[in-house]
């Protein structure tokens, strides 16, 4: 289901109530628009209004309305990625010192009066040492339940917040370690990727470890980041058995596409490769 741009937006029901699936697989599909011009152009070229535009922000960001401007004129859904590291601990947020800071956010996303996809302190299963890690899997826990709570007392129940560690923990069980309860978290998410010069793994390898957990708790199934090497021609392939798959797995709630050049300088750009592009558009149109 597709509008044009002069139209609403693309906008799902899935994310109106997430504590179920959409039906029959009809995921929303969306993106990380970071080629030139940003959400505005990518979407003249998709020619229609992104599901999910995504964003990252620092733990000290304040500027959301004007952030989250374009979207509510578009019609899509926000997705924050709102990173608490480096500026912060997951036992400094347990323990009420980001107080000011949180409520602030929520009583902010509050007054925006949509619906807003927040992922707090995203990636926070990486290891010690490594850019997202805020503290042990105890301690996330805490910090999140915090964090939740907060938020609720401000009434900010259109903030849905989305639990994102990285795919390929799940198999390991280091993801399920930092699971707060599904009471909790509206979207049980991961992250993964078709990595340049790795082994080629098909979606459906990179996401069923999560996807499984994520039908086991309850929650329906968010993939908050994933990408196939725009430059590789077997990823036009990959992106329509991506769309297959999401098609035949009813808890998946949303996808959303990196579509940028990573911090390591991967290239994961749609727009640039037009074959990709055109893959990613169609599954999109089938939406």
């Amino acid at each position: 289901m597709v509008r044009p741009l002069i139209a609403a937006g693309l906008v799902m029901a899935a994310l109106a109530a997430p504590a179920t699936a959409t039906a029959g697989g009809a995921a929303n599909v969306g993106a990380f628009p970071n080629e030139t011009g940003g959400a505005a152009v990518f979407q003249q070229h998709l020619g229609a209004t992104l599901s999910i535009d995504s964003h990252y922000v620092p733990w000290d960001f304040t500027s959301w309305a004007k952030k989250l401007a374009a979207d509510k004129a578009d019609g899509s859904t926000p997705m924050l990625s709102w990173s608490a590291a480096p500026l912060t601990t997951a036992a400094a947020i347990a323990a009420g010192s980001q107080d000011a800071r949180i409520t602030a956010a929520a009583q902010a996303l509050k007054a925006e009066g949509i619906t807003i996809d927040l992922r707090p302190f995203y990636e926070f299963d990486q290891p010690k040492g490594h850019p997202r890690y805020i503290g042990t899997p105890a301690e996330v826990i805490a910090a999140w339940r915090h964090t939740w709570s907060i938020f609720q007392s401000v009434g900010a129940t259109n903030v849905k917040f989305v639990w994102c560690p990285m795919s390929f923990d799940y198999t390991s069980g280091v993801a399920q370690q930092s699971w707060p309860g599904a009471g909790y978290v509206d979207y049980a998410a991961a992250d993964g990727y078709n990595f340049p010069g790795r082994k080629w793994r098909s979606f459906g390898e990179i996401f069923a470890s999560a996807y499984a957990f994520s039908v086991a708790q309850g929650r329906p199934f968010f993939i908050a980041e994933t990408a196939s090497p725009g430059t590789d021609p077997r990823t036009p392939s990959w992106i329509a058995g991506a769309a297959q798959w999401v098609a035949a797995s009813p808890n998946v709630a949303a996808v959303v596409y990196f579509d940028s050049v990573s911090p390591k300088g991967y290239d994961f750009r749609l727009y640039a490769h037009p074959a990709a592009f055109t893959a990613y558009r169609t599954w999109v149109q089938q939406q």
